[in-house]
């Protein structure tokens, strides 16, 4: 079980890489808005931060759960990184279109 929290670290980084790059493909073929993608990871990375603190509280004790707490926050991180360049995306569009309106 001492390996455990390296294996979920790589499992982890390269889930974590493998949602940014979907959450970009779909962005470029209007499948889903950049801001949603990051919405669903700040859920999906409550959940996930939650699962793998009570996974490691077991073996690891208190140092699992932080653990968790700290995966957790780095996958919320990352899906606000989305929300964020979600909404500069969106508003440098609306506030480049040119106004044809006289």
């Amino acid at each position: 079980m001492q390996d455990l929290d390296g294996a979920i670290s790589i499992i982890i980084f390269c889930l974590l890489i493998l949602a940014n790059w979907y959450a970009i493909k779909w962005y470029r073929i209007g499948r889903l808005p950049l801001w949603g993608s990051g919405l669903w990871l700040v859920l999906i990375g409550v959940i996930v931060g939650i699962l793998i603190g009570a996974l490691l509280a077991g073996s690891s004790g208190g140092w699992g759960v932080m653990y968790g707490v700290l995966v957790g926050y780095v996958i919320v991180g990352n899906g606000l990184l989305l929300i964020l360049a979600g909404l500069a995306v969106t508003i440098g569009k609306r506030l480049s279109k040119k106004n044809n309106q006289a």
